[in-house]
């Protein structure tokens, strides 16, 4: 599914109904023209209208960081994406090592993309939740809409709000737990852990209304995402047992499989595939004018070599620590990092079809591609974001498009159950499950190795590098300061796992405290 659409725009926390717009993935559209007068009885009034109020809380999950119309995305990119991956150390994002506030660990609350991008959006999410779920549960009561949509759509919102809440908590710590529209915009601060315990009530919840799948709208949450956010939350609360259930009821879905070819995760002819558990979704759209939509990914231009573009290079630039960190024989790195004198292993993609190039391979040995800035960009470049032949750079055609972006995938659920049983003590299936993952990466059969948690750690890093979810699990594993240390030999200051909340919202609600910074 394509999601297109403008409903429930603007709404915050406390907000109102003001417009209702659908495009589905036959391309008609659901218009009501009368949004001056448009309640809630209107919108959650039919089967149709219902349907597309709670596409409209999907939406808030490719808006700008600021809820901006004719913006193109960038808090997943800067926000989502930097936090997941910068946070390793194992992407620069075109900072210099010896200054970087990311990369040594001092963001700034006031100027942070992490920061200041990622908490008004999943509120404003939360908000658009809060008022969908009250609005479903009356009209399911009066028989508005029909009750199993109903049960459903209710399914999808909740677990849609658990998302906002683990990236939340796993972002800041503990958040204020917003849970009704008419809760105090000024609480304090919850606890993780209390975060983490009404994401497993509502997602336990979801898992009993939510389809494994869909005949055709393909980016909404399933049983499985619900599952998976729940396997998370037991995970955070180190609730391991319940953890390894959660994961293995995923083996129950009919669709959900690894990928057999590792390269073909991020393909962009693959959207949703029969790995993926969570994707957003965008509009492939390559228009340059200010009146271009919000629902466009800027990520490959952000993300492919300054060399070709001209311009970007800003995010998803990975180490050469990163590239070495890949055994002989792991077929993941060619389908992670490209470094000097490597061919684009894409088969729709030779880096001599750009303009201006005159080689097929990004830059040479020799003469890396650094794009004039060796300080602050390594000569490898990030492959599961440049997917996209189409895409060629700043001041030429083409700087969006619509290669999802995936959030959860079986392959990060099965480290995860290996990680739960380890813990469970349930090596046998620990290692089984490590095996596969492992397995799949060297094409049949990988390289004996018995799970630890460093192992473990260590699989995750290559495993999920360059994607949405890579600093979440490690800092969920309780050995994020020790990886960090194993791996680039810096010393995580006290705390600083966790970023700062933005300076506006301090300034805004007075009983926030920030964390320590």
């Amino acid at each position: 599914m394509k999601i297109k659409i403008n409903i429930l725009k603007g709404i915050g926390v406390l907000g109102t109904i003001v417009l209702v717009t659908l495009v589905s993935c036959s391309e008609n559209f659901l218009i009501d023209t009368n949004n001056q007068d448009l309640t809630s009885e209107v919108v959650f009034g039919s089967d149709a209208t219902a349907l597309a109020a709670v596409t409209g809380v999907y939406d808030a999950f490719q808006n700008d960081s600021q809820g901006d119309p004719g913006v193109p995305n960038e808090y997943n990119v800067k926000g989502i994406h930097r936090w997941a991956n910068s946070t390793t150390l194992d992407f620069l994002n075109n900072e210099n090592p010896a200054t970087s506030s990311y990369l040594n660990w001092n963001p700034d609350p006031s100027s942070s993309d992490v920061s200041t991008k990622i908490w008004p959006n999943h509120y404003r999410q939360i908000g658009r939740a809060n008022i969908a779920l009250e609005n479903l549960l009356i009209a399911v009561e009066n028989g508005t809409i029909s009750a199993d949509l109903g049960s459903r759509l209710i399914g999808e919102v909740l677990v849609l709000r658990c998302i906002s809440y683990q990236y939340l908590a796993e972002v800041y710590g503990g958040v204020p737990l917003m849970l009704s529209s008419t809760d105090d915009p000024f609480k304090a601060r919850d606890t993780q852990d209390a975060v983490f315990q009404q994401i497993v009530i509502d997602a336990t919840d979801a898992v009993a209304r939510l389809p494994w799948t869909y005949d055709t709208e393909k980016g909404r949450v399933s049983k499985a995402t619900a599952y998976t956010v729940l396997g998370n939350a037991h995970m955070w609360l180190k609730q391991y047992g319940e953890a390894v259930t959660a994961y293995e009821a995923l083996e129950d879905s009919p669709v959900l499989d690894l990928e057999e070819n590792f390269l073909d995760i991020h393909a962009v002819a693959n959207p949703n595939g029969k790995e993926s558990i969570f994707e957003i979704q965008w509009a492939a759209n390559g228009d340059l004018a200010w009146s271009r939509n919000d629902e466009v990914n800027i990520l490959q231009l952000f993300a492919m070599p300054t060399d070709i573009t001209g311009g970007g290079g800003f995010t998803g630039i990975p180490t050469k620590e990163l590239y070495d960190a890949f055994e002989p024989g792991d077929t993941r790195r060619a389908a992670t990092v490209i470094g000097p004198g490597e061919e684009h292993p894409d088969p729709l993609i030779d880096i001599i079809d750009y303009d201006g190039v005159d080689i097929n391979t990004a830059g040479t040995v020799a003469e890396p591609w650094t794009g004039g800035s060796p300080e602050t960009r390594s000569g490898y470049w990030a492959i599961k974001s440049w997917r996209d032949p189409n895409i060629d750079g700043w001041g030429r055609s083409v700087l969006f498009g619509g290669q999802g972006h995936i959030w959860m995938r079986y392959g990060g659920a099965l480290l995860s159950l290996a990680e739960a049983a380890l813990k469970d003590g349930q090596t046998a299936k620990a290692q089984a499950a490590f095996d596969r993952v492992r397995n799949r990466a060297w094409g049949g059969s990988a390289p004996a190795k018995t799970i630890t948690m460093d192992a473990l750690l260590q699989e995750y890093r290559l495993e999920l590098a360059g994607e949405f979810s890579t600093w979440g699990i490690i800092r969920r594993s309780g050995e994020a300061t020790k990886f960090i240390k194993d791996n680039y030999g810096i010393d995580v200051p006290p705390g600083r796992e966790i970023y700062p909340i933005p300076s506006s919202q301090i300034s805004a609600n007075p009983n926030l405290v920030q964390n320590d910074y």
